[in-house]
């Protein structure tokens, strides 16, 4: 099994640069940060070598490490100050402006499916996002499914390249909005804020390989692969439910 490491044959569950990794981590609260990781590393756990074999050796090993870093760090008094000040946040014109053509999207595809058109499910309900990244994610994949159904959807309205222009300008703006206010946030940082947010960069990423490394090994199996989902990161505001339990290890894992 191959291990990944950087320039001195050191291990590491990333090889991005520490600026994108600052800019990562910037966006996600510790605390949820930590149970999450603490859900992906048991359902990992739980389904053993098979799901081990798909990711670099020790890989588990190196996240849960990086895990209870953030989770020390975050109790220096310096840093708790900057996580309180960062949960406070408010959503920009950019956020709201794109949020604003979303709706626009899902009320066309309201029309054409009245009318007896077959769309996908994402293109005629507005699913919630907790973030800037999601919602850019979100929105990406809205223009991809506008494009394929532009016909379908023209048949009932039309217009529907015009919607496209202006989702992908939309997007465009808020993508070069967010990579400057990134930019402007952590530039000034302390080191030991900066090395904190770093740290929680590496530790999303690392949760975000294993849950593509689930996929995969479950790609016969839709349900058992949602399993791997990071829905305690992007949970509510406030909200205190605790994690989910992992799940017992899955046959199809055990003799993959």
């Amino acid at each position: 099994m191959f291990q990944l490491t950087d320039e001195r044959g050191i291990p590491v569950i990333t090889r991005l640069a520490t600026p994108e990794l600052i800019a990562i981590g910037g966006r996600y609260r510790a605390a949820y940060l930590v149970q999450q990781a603490g859900y992906t590393l048991g359902i990992a756990a739980a389904d053993g070598e098979a799901l081990a074999a798909l990711l670099p050796a020790n890989y588990l090993d190196e996240v849960t490490r990086a895990r209870d870093d953030v989770d020390q760090a975050r109790q220096d008094k310096t840093i708790a100050a900057v996580e309180a000040k960062q949960a406070t946040g408010t959503q920009n014109d950019h956020v709201r402006a794109l949020k604003v053509w979303r709706r626009k999207v899902v009320s066309r595809a309201q029309r054409a499916l009245r009318a007896g058109a077959i769309l996908p499910t994402e293109l005629t309900h507005i699913g919630q996002v907790r973030s800037v990244p999601a919602l850019l994610e979100a929105a990406s994949k809205t223009l991809g499914l506008l494009a394929q159904q532009t016909a379908a959807l023209d048949e009932v309205a039309p217009g529907t390249q015009p919607l496209i222009d202006e989702g992908r300008a939309l997007y465009q703006g808020l993508d070069q909005a967010d990579s400057a206010q990134e930019r402007k946030r952590t530039a000034d940082l302390p080191a030991a804020v900066a090395a904190f947010y770093a740290k929680k960069g590496e530790l999303y990423t690392g949760l975000k390989i294993i849950n593509d490394a689930g996929h995969e090994l479950f790609a016969h199996d839709v349900q058992a692969a949602a399993k791997y989902n990071l829905s305690i990161l992007h949970r509510g505001h406030g909200q205190t439910a605790a994690a989910p339990s992992p799940p017992a290890p899955s046959p199809a894992a055990t003799h993959a």
